[in-house]
């Protein structure tokens, strides 16, 4: 739906006119209906352009300054890593100017200037303001075509344009006009509608010019445009002068304006770099908003926060080390006692000497019991100052050189697969969330086999035999921990769009070119707008165990598998942080190579999670499209979350309540694991639309890493060339092949 007003001009001149603004949702103001995105309304007449609200007031986002400082921090990497992606798509013959790569607002020639928060506006999407485009029409009798320049240049000649006569031999009256739904974009993200002329540089005047706007044999503006053809790249102007006819071309072609600008005297060398793609308005590639999230931080762990800024590498690899046990030597009494003092626990101290002397007492008299019980009580102490949340004494820890060689190449990494970013975010989730005591019998987080007094069943004694049985599964899905997230927190933000591709390259022609990232245009005030949306929704909450992820990864063979016990003290995650290895940027890196250890881990949560929301949109009602998937590698976890910001009715914890133990059941049924395509799939990898691929809208990692094998077993994922052709053992096999015995 449409709120009335005045239609605003795309041109520059007129934007103090006001435009009529959309009634939709916040979820999609601030992703298919943000500013750059052509759509259509009910009934599928008059296409539009989303634009920017330029009310003199703003919806600011109810979001705190620690967010907002989350934000600009995801902003900054997405900004730097795009560019580097793109840039690097030039060669040594065909150089790739910065403007190709980002929208100028973020450049200083070709350095990444990202925008500070004073130059952003945190808007939540509650209103959006719209324009009719492409302003392109022709006739259906007689083809004549019109073309005009902004909304109020077509509501000044909207009664010239109703009058025109049709001189189509069979038509009586006026023209039958209708909008030419077809566009012309571009990968710089420019777009533009029908026209005859084609945009070229002219060393003359210096700058771009439209040439083929008049018939060049007769001289006549006025043109009939051909769409008889199925193909549009075959639809073709001619002249409308009917002594005349003149065709230019049997091809509609269009070339970007933006980048013949930046190529200037070599345009024409580089024809193929400034082709336009002419596509319908509604296609997908018309438009692709560039959106990003992240776990909200508990207002109690904000200091989790800093870990993540650039220059706090030391605190983030002592962080690190703490939360997967790589320990160093022990702390000197000195460096306990002025963190304690520096903390302001004088009397955690005078404790700590107390029961020194005493130690000492019975050391002198040879009190080997006292002894023995005082020293025991020394490592209580120490223990609980160094696990505390936050630590009173940090540990001293001793990362491996392999982790610290992670530290260092944290860029290769996108922010939503950085190891590093991922373990802080799962210690918010699970301090703020996974940790916390029931409220009045009803909990932030409720195990499924510890229910809470609000999801469990009345009668004891049925709570208990439904408990029992939800652990027995448990263990046959090889599940460490399982429950239900009552307010997952979530925020989702987006910063700008791109045209043809949603990734910073693009092959053309086979040569790969630059996208351009580009911001929303500026708001009255000249911010530029970033669209922020944050939610509380209900989420499943899934963590393997980690022996068996390692007796099901031995059984794979993959071939860097660190050697690890559960007994020792470093955690699993911990080794595997030190096998990490990157996608690549965009997933540039994700080529077929040798069975990695941790891509393996990855394709098990990703292909786990994606089976468990197919699973959920079967029995809960939800569809997968609203439904979203978070992934935590390092603590071999993932949650599925109900992504909207629509009223929660309760969808997750209605299908506990309802379903339980079969919803559990289910994934070990084969059927679950079965493809509609058969051996197809199978010998592709294991993963298609027919089994467990998802919207790409609900994924995360855009459906890639994902194989079927490895859960149930088949052909290796395609990205593992060491067991190409061979069958892999899966995660459940494994699972239940130790679990019977």
């Amino acid at each position: 739906m449409a709120k009335k007003g005045v239609f605003l001009a795309l041109d520059e001149n007129e934007k103090t006119l006001s435009a009529p603004t959309m009634a939709r949702s916040r979820s999609q103001l601030g992703s298919a209906y943000a500013p750059g995105a052509f759509f259509t309304f009910e009934g599928g007449l008059g296409a539009c352009i989303s634009i920017p609200d330029l009310s003199a007031t703003v919806d600011d986002a109810p979001i705190r300054p620690e967010t907002k400082a989350q934000v600009i921090l995801r902003l900054q990497e997405v900004w730097q890593s795009w560019f580097a992606r793109a840039y690097a798509a030039g060669t040594t013959t065909r150089q790739v100017d910065p403007r190709q790569c980002l929208d100028e607002a973020l450049l200083k020639g070709a350095t990444v200037v990202p925008l500070g928060g004073d130059r952003l506006a945190f808007l939540s999407p509650l209103r959006m303001s719209y324009a009719p485009a492409p302003l392109t029409f022709v006739c259906n009798k007689c083809r004549l075509f019109r073309r005009f320049k902004s909304a109020s240049d077509l509501a000044r000649n909207i009664g010239n344009l109703r009058k025109s006569k049709c001189t189509s031999p069979d038509a009586k009256g006026p023209c039958q006009w209708r909008q030419v739904d077809v566009i012309f974009v571009h990968w710089s993200g420019d777009w533009m509608s029908a026209t005859p002329g084609r945009w070229e540089w002219s060393s003359r005047t210096n700058e771009a010019w439209l040439p083929g706007e008049e018939c060049t044999v007769c001289g006549g503006k006025d043109f009939k445009l051909n769409t008889d053809s199925p193909r549009i790249g075959q639809w073709h102007f001619y002249c409308a002068n009917p002594t005349c006819g003149h065709k230019g071309s049997n091809e509609w072609r269009q070339n970007d304006r933006f980048t013949t600008d930046i190529f200037r005297d070599h345009a024409g060398s580089r024809i193929g770099e400034r082709r336009m793609e002419p596509i319908s308005y509604r296609a997908s590639s018309a438009y692709y908003a560039q959106a990003e999230q992240f776990v909200l931080f508990p207002e109690t762990e904000q200091q989790l926060i800093t870990l993540l800024e650039p220059q706090r590498n030391e605190e983030l690899a002592a962080f690190i080390g703490t939360k997967f046990r790589f320990s160093g030597a022990d702390l000197t009494l000195e460096e306990m006692k002025e963190a304690l003092l520096a903390a302001g626990k004088e009397n955690e101290w005078e404790s700590y000497e107390s029961i020194l002397r005493m130690r000492g007492f019975a050391e002198h008299s040879g009190d080997t019991e006292g002894l023995k019980l005082m020293e025991g009580e020394l490592k209580k102490l120490v223990t609980r100052w160094t696990t505390s949340e936050p630590p009173l004494v940090r540990p001293r820890v001793d990362l491996p050189p392999a982790v610290m060689d992670q530290l260092t190449i944290r860029s290769n990494y996108t922010s939503r697969f950085d190891p590093f970013v991922l373990s802080v975010e799962h210690e918010a989730l699970n301090r703020g969330k996974l940790s916390a005591a029931p409220d009045g019998g009803r909990a932030r987080f409720v195990r499924f086999n510890h229910l809470d007094n609000d999801l469990a069943p009345k009668d004891a004694m049925a709570k208990a035999l439904q408990e029992a049985e939800t652990q027995q599964l448990m263990n046959k899905l090889g599940l460490g921990d399982l429950g239900l997230i009552r307010e997952f927190d979530l925020c989702r933000f987006t910063h700008g769009y791109t045209r043809v591709s949603a990734i910073p390259t693009l092959e053309k022609r086979g040569q790969n070119m630059p996208v351009r990232l580009r911001l929303f245009e500026p708001l009255s005030n000249g911010k530029r707008p970033i669209y922020v949306i944050t939610q509380a929704n209900e989420a499943l909450y899934v963590r393997l165990n980690p022996d068996a992820v390692y007796a099901w990864l031995q059984t794979v063979g993959v071939l860097d598998l660190p050697a690890w016990d559960s007994s020792e003290s470093v955690l699993f995650g911990g080794q595997l942080l030190q096998v990490a290895q990157p996608f690549g940027r965009y997933f540039s890196l994700l080529k077929e190579g040798d069975a990695s250890t941790y891509r393996y881990v990855y394709t098990l949560l990703h292909t786990y999670a994606h089976v468990l929301m197919k699973n959920v949109a079967e029995l809960s009602g939800l569809d997968l499209g609203s439904m979203g998937e978070y992934i935590f590698p390092l603590d071999l976890a993932f949650v599925v979350y109900r992504n909207g910001t629509t009223m929660d009715l309760g969808n997750l914890s209605s299908l506990w309540r309802n379903e339980n133990n079969r919803f559990l059941s289910r994934l070990l049924e084969a059927s679950t694991h079965r493809c509609n395509s058969g051996r197809l799939c199978d010998s592709a990898g294991g993963a298609c639309p027919d089994c467990i691929m998802i919207p790409e809208t609900a994924c995360i990692a855009q459906n890639q890493l994902l194989s079927r094998a490895v859960l149930k077993g088949g052909s290796a994922p395609r990205e593992d060339a060491t067991h190409k052709g061979q069958r892999i053992r899966g995660f459940l096999e494994v699972v239940n092949e130790h679990h019977d015995g």
